[in-house]
């Protein structure tokens, strides 16, 4: 039996059509809105590490309390962002390696500063869970305390390893379906995720049950929501909501989401947000989230995801044991010490997320990656 050794193609699909005379080759609103998806996650998981009784901020952290379905924004966002910089005639090797090129190496540095901290704090750490977070294997077992071992974010991006190495055998198979099938698809994804959702939790066992939103396969369904839709928008067959309309359904969903458990709709809501912000810029059309300094927020926005938890963790412990716990975490008047965690943590963040940017990742896509794809949504 032979191997080849040449390069698969992707596809042989024609090129898309360019962006029209007066709109935009890259995509800045999307990244922009990737801020506002970062900040979201970076609030919810202020309220789960914090034990603030601030008054004064309460109103934010209800804000903020569902702030995890970013991460859902963030699957969705990848499968509709691989799309649109798709090039026809791409190889799957030089695909991943333009993936490996913009993820691993930001996620080396944060995954060895948060062995360094638990070094240096007598964290304990299993070779095993060091072992998995570097291959991007830790959210495949469902053990307690597994997935999120060492960086707590680390299992998004072993899910995103997974989406990559998928695309190149689904992408060629959903350009040749047609359109119809294609809204057919999308109509159906939240009712197939509501049965394996509830079938995950009434018949695995209760360790594999509690993890299974941690698993790869899991949220597949949020990436192909992503991806059909990103399809559909290169085809100039999209037919969703504008931006002002797609922008006040995700608010309303995500207020109606802290009464109502509709995560499985939600995927389908991002899309068509994501869908009518990338529109916007095609055609020229005023977008908010064009903004420049969203926009270079959404730019350091991975780094400062992979950071923040980090951040926070490491500022909880040396206040603990610094003896200051009662002026940062406990009851406090106006602003008090829970606003300057906040205010804080924030902005060590971005200090640390604006270098990984500008010194690693950007540099590292250089050297590893291959030439650019004519559109870009900058991810």
């Amino acid at each position: 039996m032979t191997t080849s050794l040449a390069p698969t193609p992707l596809t042989s699909a024609p090129a898309a059509p360019a962006a029209p005379t007066g709109g935009l080759a890259r995509l800045p609103s999307l990244t922009g809105l990737r801020w506002l998806a970062a900040f979201m996650v970076w609030g919810y998981h202020l309220g789960i590490v914090k034990p603030a009784h601030n008054e004064s901020l309460a109103p934010f952290f209800r804000a903020v309390s569902k702030g995890g379905i970013g991460v859902t924004f963030f699957f969705v966002l990848s499968g509709f962002v691989l799309v649109w910089s798709f090039r026809p005639g791409d190889t799957t090797t030089g695909f991943l390696r333009r993936r490996f090129a913009k993820i691993y190496p930001n996620y080396a540095f944060s995954l060895l500063c948060a062995l360094i901290v638990a070094a240096v704090t007598g964290g304990i750490v299993s070779g095993w869970s060091v072992l998995t977070n570097i291959l991007l294997i830790n959210s495949w077992f469902p053990v307690d305390g597994f997935p999120n071992a060492v960086n707590l974010v680390a299992w998004t991006l072993c899910c995103e390893a997974f989406f990559y190495v998928t695309l190149p055998y689904l992408l060629p198979r959903l350009q040749r379906r047609a359109t119809e099938r294609l809204y057919v698809w999308l109509a159906v994804l939240p009712l197939l995720a509501l049965l394996v959702n509830t079938a995950a939790r009434e018949l695995l066992p209760a360790p594999a049950a509690a993890h299974f939103g941690f698993f790869p396969p899991g949220r597949y369904h949020e990436f192909l929501v992503g991806v059909i839709v990103g399809v559909l928008v290169v085809r100039g067959s999209w037919a969703g909501p504008g931006l002002w309309t797609s922008s006040a359904l995700v608010v309303v969903t995500y207020v109606a989401h802290s009464w109502v458990d509709i995560s499985v709709v939600v995927p389908v809501l991002f899309a068509a947000l994501i869908a009518a912000a990338a529109t916007a810029d095609i055609d020229g059309r005023w977008s908010p989230w064009r903004w420049q300094p969203i926009v270079v927020l959404g730019e350091v926005s991975y780094a400062f995801y992979l950071m923040h938890f980090l951040v926070m963790t490491t500022a909880v412990t040396v206040i603990q044991r610094a003896g200051g716990a009662g002026y940062w975490f406990g009851e406090q008047p106006l602003f008090g010490g829970a606003g300057l965690f906040a205010v804080g943590t924030l902005v060590v963040t971005l200090l640390i997320a604006v270098p990984m940017y500008y010194g690693l990742e950007r540099p590292m896509m250089r050297v590893l990656g291959t030439r650019r794809p004519v559109r870009s949504a900058g991810s």
